[in-house]
Parts: structure tokens; sequence; C-alpha cells
């Protein structure tokens, strides 16, 4: 049996069983590569009423898990590279985190979704994440303060010229 990590989306889904299964990998495997992006992307679904509605909600609850698993996993790489003061190379956290913040709207491209749908989940996904990665940049702003810490300051100013959105 092939593992969730080995398979990629192989054909644009178009039925709702076919999005539940994307999703489900989306859930467990980050979406690594551009190929099921550009496959996700050709993707199409014909439901309307109550079938949108729990489409819909399938890909809200998606998006919410995968952005949930990049902050955790950002929040644990930064606590470990705190607490053995490995400070160097912070800025590639933030850089991946953005990159996965950018993956998990990928809904942005489906064109059968309506576009308040899309529009307010995108404002809802920026104000989120810009609100998060705000408050770890003030963090980190304070732990330099509090620490005198040069590495964390030259950390912040490469971090400072990164643009979330």
């Amino acid at each position: 049996m092939i593992g969730l990590q080995e398979r990629a989306i192989a054909e644009a889904p178009s039925t709702y069983q076919e999005w539940l299964d994307c999703f489900e990998r989306m859930k467990e495997v980050p979406l690594s590569n551009n190929r099921d992006l550009e496959v996700l992307s050709l993707g199409t679904f014909a439901g309307a009423g109550t079938m949108q509605a729990a489409f819909e909600r399938q890909m809200v609850d998606t998006v919410n898990v995968v952005l949930n698993k990049s902050t955790k996993r950002f929040m644990r790489d930064l606590n470990e590279r705190i607490a053995f003061n490995e400070l160097a190379q912070v800025d590639v956290l933030f850089k991946r985190l953005k990159k996965d913040i950018h993956k998990a709207t990928f809904f942005v491209n489906l064109s059968f979704l309506p576009n308040s749908f899309k529009t307010e989940l995108y404002r809802s996904v920026t104000e989120q994440m810009t609100m998060f990665w705000d408050n770890m940049i003030a963090f980190l702003q304070q732990q330099a303060n509090d620490f005198s810490n040069s590495d964390l300051e030259d950390a912040l100013f490469l971090i400072r010229r990164i643009k979330l959105f």
C-alpha cells in the first residue's frame, strides 16, 4: 500500500469524494510540491446547494488544519532555536511559514468556487496569519530587548524585510 507521503495527487478532483480524499491528504501531508497545487487548480466541482455548502465547510476546515500545523511547526522550531541560541537562520523559519501560508491559499485559483467565498476565506486567512506574523515579530523584538541579543536583532532585520502578503 502506498503511503500518503509517497503519493502525489494524480489527477484533478471533480467529485465530492475525490475532493474529500485530497483534503484528507492535505491534512496529513503538507502540499510539498507545485505539481500538487497545479493539479488541484485544475479541479472542478458541480455540486450546488447543500453539497456546495458541505464542500465549502470541508475547504475551510482543511485550510485551518493546514495553517494550524504550519504554525505549530513554526513555533516548535522557533522555540528550539531560541532555547539553543541558534538564531542566525531564524528568518528561514519565517520564509518557510510564508511559503506554507501561500500554499494554503490554493483555493483562490479554483474557478468553480464563488468569488464571495474565496474573497471571504482569503481575507480571513490574511487577517489571522498577519496577526500571528506580527505577534511573532513583536515577541522576538521583546526577547531581543530583554536579553540584549544582537544575533536576534540581526535576524529581525532580515525578518522585517519579508513581506507576508
